[in-house]
C-alpha cells in the first residue's frame, strides 16, 4: 500500500477477477476528465478491446456499459482533453453534484461482479481523481464476498457508513437520477451491509470514513507520533490533526504548502519533507530498468496519515487533504487500517518512501500569488455557476436546433460577475460556434442555436469566465436533455463506420455481446462469407449463423445499427458485399427461432 515501487494501474484495479463480469459500478472523483471516463469501460471489456485508442472499441465497450456504471463528480470541476464523439455515451452515467458548503471531494469505487450465481465485490479508495494525471498516489483496494455466517455480524458492524455514503450520492446530483439508477444504488447499497471484506495482508481492523455524509464520524487520531502525507496544508487543518498526537509529527507535502502556512503552526514538534522528483526516476522492481519517462510519476497528490498507537499502527487513505475545509466542510472519504508498528508504523513508513522524501527546514509566512488567487477565485465561480442546473430542448428540424436556458439561481451570479468584471461565455462541447453570452433564466428567456446537425447535438456545455486582466477558467456542464430523439446516438455509431473494416470490427465486438466468441483470425481482415485462407478460422458469416436465436440481444443492437447506415445511404460504403441478403436471412431465423412469426 505505501511501497512506492509498487505500481497498479486503475485499470487493473477495476478489472473484473477471472471469470467474472461487471454488474454495477459507482465512482466518485472531485475532477473529472471525460477522456479519462471514456477509458473505464475498456476496464470491464478488456479480454475484447486491448488498445484504448480504437474508436470502434471504445465504442462498444462504452455502449456495453452505460447503464452499469454511474460516476459522481463535481459541478465545475468537469473537463475533457481530446475531443471525442464518443462522449455521448458518457451521458447517462456522469452525475454533475453540488454540496451546500464545501466540495464534493471523494476518490472511490464500489464495484459489483457475477459468474453464474457466484458474486464478488471490491472497494477502492484512491487519493487522485478521475484525469490522466501522473502525480504520485496510494490507494487501498478491498475484495469482498457476501458474507456468511462467520463473518455477517462483522459486517453488518463495519459497513454502514458505507451504505450512508452510497444512498448519500444520488441526493447530491444536480438533476434527479432516473428512477432506475436510483433504485440500482439503493439496492447496492443495501447490499453492502452483508459483504465481507479481505483486508490486505497482516492489516486488521478495517474502518471506513465518510466525511460529510449523514452519520459521519471523525476518525480518533490520537496517538504517540503521526506522519501526515498531504499535498495542500492550512493551519486549522494541521491543528486539527495534530491536537492529540503526543510527541512528534513528520509531514510530506509541497514546499508552496509548508511556505503559506502560520510559523506558529511550523514548531519544533514538526519535521516536513517534500517529494523528490529526482528519486521518480526510478529501476523497475521487475526488470531493474529505469521507468519511461510516459510512466513516470511526477508530483505529489497523495493523502495518508499514519498514527502510531499502543494496539499498532493505525493508517488512514483517502481523498482528505490536511486542511480544515476537508475535515469540516467537504465531503471525502477516507480508510482506516491497522498493522503493526513494524512494518506499518511512522518510521517504517519514512523508511518505505526513502529517496523520494528530502527534508524541508520551512518558515512559513509567505502569501500567495496574486495569479494563483485570481485563478482560484474564477474557479469558484464557475463551480457556482455550475451548481445551477441546467435544461436543453432539443429542436424538431432538418438540421436540428436546441434551446439552453438555467434555473433563475442563475440571475444573482450573473450579476456578481458583472459586478467584478468577469465575462461569462457558453459554447457546447461539439461546437465552439455555437453558445451564448448569457444564460437565460427559465425557458422563455433561453437561447435558441440552429443549424446542428444530430451528430453535434449535445447536453454538455462548456462554461468559459474570463477576468479583466484575461485570465480564464473553463468547465463542462451537463444539462438535461428534453425531448432526445432515440437515433442520436446512433448518428453517432454510424458516423465512427467510415469503411467496411470499422463496420465488421463493431460488428465482431456485438456478436461477442450476443455469446458468440469468434476464432483467432476473424475479423477486418477475414473473408466476410469464411475464413480468407487456410489457418485464418471462421470468418464473420459463420460468427453471424452462430448468433442467431432466442437470448442473443446483441444481434437485435447489430439491427438498429444496419438500419441507421441504410437510412443515411452510407451501406454501400460501408455494409460489406452481400451482407444485406444475408442479413435478411439471418435476422428472419433469429426471429423464428424466438418464437416470433
Amino acid at each position: 500500500m505505501l511501497e512506492p515501487q509498487t505500481r497498479a494501474a486503475l485499470s487493473e484495479q477495476l478489472s473484473p477477477p477471472s471469470g467474472f463480469e461487471l454488474v454495477h459500478a459507482v465512482g466518485t472523483t472531485f475532477t473529472l476528465d471525460l477522456t479519462t471516463a471514456l477509458t473505464v469501460p475498456l476496464s470491464f471489456a478488456a479480454h475484447r478491446v486491448a488498445d484504448h485508442t480504437d474508436p470502434i472499441g471504445v465504442l462498444d465497450a462504452v455502449r456495453r456499459s452505460a447503464d452499469r456504471i454511474d460516476i459522481f463528480a463535481q459541478a465545475g470541476a468537469i473537463s475533457m482533453g481530446a475531443p471525442s464523439d464518443l462522449a455521448a455515451f458518457l451521458e447517462p452515467m456522469i452525475h454533475p453534484v453540488s454540496v451546500a458548503t464545501g466540495l464534493f471531494h471523494p476518490k472511490v469505487w464500489l464495484l459489483e461482479y457475477r459468474a453464474g450465481d457466484e458474486t464478488r465485490y471490491r472497494f477502492i479508495c484512491a487519493s487522485r481523481n478521475l484525469t490522466a494525471d501522473r502525480s504520485w498516489d496510494v490507494v487501498v483496494r478491498l475484495d469482498g464476498w457476501p458474507a456468511d455466517e462467520r463473518y455477517r455480524d462483522d459486517a453488518a458492524a463495519t459497513n454502514p457508513p458505507l451504505r450512508s455514503f452510497l444512498q448519500t450520492l444520488p441526493e447530491l446530483a444536480l438533476h434527479p437520477l432516473s428512477s432506475a439508477r436510483r433504485d440500482r444504488i439503493r439496492a447496492l447499497a443495501e447490499r453492502t451491509l452483508s459483504i465481507a471484506w479481505e483486508t490486505p495482508d497482516e492489516m486488521r481492523g478495517l474502518a471506513f470514513h465518510p466525511f460529510g455524509v449523514p452519520g459521519a464520524a471523525r476518525p480518533d487520531l490520537s496517538g504517540k507520533r503521526a506522519l501526515i502525507v498531504s499535498p495542500f496544508l492550512s493551519d486549522d487543518g494541521l491543528a486539527l490533526l495534530r491536537q492529540n498526537v503526543r510527541t512528534e509529527t513528520h509531514v510530506l507535502s509541497r514546499a508552496e504548502s509548508f511556505d503559506r502556512l502560520s510559523p506558529a503552526s511550523l514548531d519544533n514538534r514538526l519535521t516536513g519533507y517534500l517529494l523528490d522528483d529526482a528519486a521518480t526516476q526510478l529501476a523497475d522492481a521487475d526488470t531493474d530498468a529505469a521507468v519511461p519517462q510516459a510512466e513516470r510519476l511526477s508530483g505529489l497528490h497523495a493523502k495518508a496519515i499514519v498514527v502510531d498507537r499502543h494496539d499498532g499502527s493505525h493508517v488512514l487513505l483517502g481523498s482528505a487533504n490536511a486542511t480544515g475545509a476537508a475535515w469540516n466542510g467537504n465531503v471525502e472519504f477516507m480508510v482506516e487500517l491497522v498493522g503493526s508498528l513494524h512494518k506499518f508504523g511512522v518510521e517504517a513508513t519514512l523508511n518505505a518512501l526513502g529517496e523520494l522524501k528530502e527534508p524541508y527546514p520551512a518558515v512559513g509566512g509567505e502569501q500567495a500569488d496574486a495569479d494563483e488567487e485570481a485563478h482560484r477565485a474564477l474557479e469558484g465561480f464557475l463551480r457556482r455557476l455550475a451548481a445551477v442546473p441546467l435544461w436543453a430542448r432539443l429542436l424538431p428540424a432538418e438540421p436540428y436546433g436546441m434551446r439552453v436556458w438555467a434555473d433563475e439561481r442563475i440571475v444573482p451570479i450573473q450579476r456578481s460577475l458583472d459586478e467584478r468584471g468577469i465575462q461569462l461565455s457558453w459554447h457546447l462541447l461539439t461546437r465552439r460556434d455555437h453558445g451564448g453570452a448569457a444564460l437565460g433564466a427559465g425557458e422563455q428567456q433561453g437561447t435558441e442555436l440552429q443549424g446542428l446537425p444530430l451528430t453535434d447535438v449535445t447536453p454538455f456545455v462548456v462554461l468559459v469566465v474570463r477576468d479583466a486582466e484575461g485570465r480564464q477558467q473553463s468547465a463542462i456542464q451537463l444539462a438535461q436533455l428534453l425531448d432526445d430523439v432515440d437515433t442520436r446516438r446512433d448518428a453517432i455509431v454510424a458516423r465512427q463506420l467510415t469503411d467496411r473494416a470499422a463496420f465488421i470490427r463493431l460488428l465482431t465486438l456485438m456478436l461477442e455481446l450476443a455469446g458468440v466468441t469468434l476464432e483467432a483470425g476473424a475479423g477486418a481482415s477475414a473473408g466476410f462469407f469464411g475464413a480468407s485462407g487456410p489457418g485464418t478460422g471462421a470468418g464473420l458469416f459463420e460468427a453471424l449463423m452462430r448468433a442467431v436465436g432466442d437470448g442473443h440481444a446483441g444481434l437485435a443492437d447489430v439491427r438498429r445499427i444496419v438500419d441507421f447506415v441504410r437510412q443515411q445511404g452510407d451501406e454501400h460504403q460501408v455494409l460489406p458485399d452481400g451482407f444485406d441478403e444475408l442479413w435478411q436471412r439471418a435476422w428472419a431465423a433469429h426471429l423464428e427461432l424466438g418464437g416470433v412469426s
